[in-house]
C-alpha cells in the first residue's frame, strides 16, 4: 500500500501561482517581546500600494511618507518554495531612515491575498506585509 501512494503519478508539489497584479494592504514590523515568543506591532503603515508587474519588475506606492520607502526595481519568486526577492534600486547599503522592499521573504498568496515576511537574522523582528488584489 505505501509503495503505490509513493509511486503515484499525482504530486502534492503544486506551486503557488505568480502574484501578478495591483495590492493594496499594510505594512507591519514586529518585534518579540522580551523573551516570549509573543510579537508586538511596533511600527504600521496605514496604506501600501504595490505593482507586481512582468517582466518581473515591482514598485511601492502609497502612505511612503514617514515608515516605508517608496520602493522599485525587480523581483522574482519561487512558487514552489514559497519564497520571493525583491531588488530595490533605491535602496542604499547603510542605515535607512525608512523600511524598503528588499531581499527574500516567504510568501502566502491564494489569488486575493498575498502576504509576505521576513524575519532578521536575530529572530527578534518580523517585516510583515499584508495586501489584497485590487487589479490585475
Amino acid at each position: 500500500m505505501m509503495l503505490g501512494a509513493a509511486c503515484s503519478p499525482k504530486s502534492d508539489n503544486t506551486p503557488i501561482p505568480a502574484p501578478l497584479g495591483a495590492y493594496k494592504g499594510t505594512f507591519k514590523l514586529l518585534v518579540k517581546r522580551g523573551t516570549t515568543t509573543a510579537y508586538d506591532t511596533v511600527k504600521k503603515d496605514s496604506l501600501l500600494n504595490i505593482k507586481l508587474v512582468t517582466p518581473n519588475n515591482y514598485a511601492v506606492t502609497g502612505d511612503t511618507a514617514t515608515i516605508h520607502a517608496g520602493s522599485k526595481g525587480l523581483f522574482v519568486y519561487d512558487g514552489y518554495n514559497s519564497l520571493i526577492a525583491f531588488n530595490d534600486s533605491t535602496y542604499k547599503t547603510g542605515p535607512q531612515a525608512k523600511v524598503h522592499l528588499v531581499g527574500t521573504y516567504r510568501y502566502a498568496y491564494n489569488g486575493t491575498r498575498l502576504q509576505f515576511t521576513r524575519a532578521n537574522l536575530a529572530q527578534d523582528s518580523i517585516l510583515f506585509y499584508d495586501l489584497y488584489k485590487t487589479s490585475n
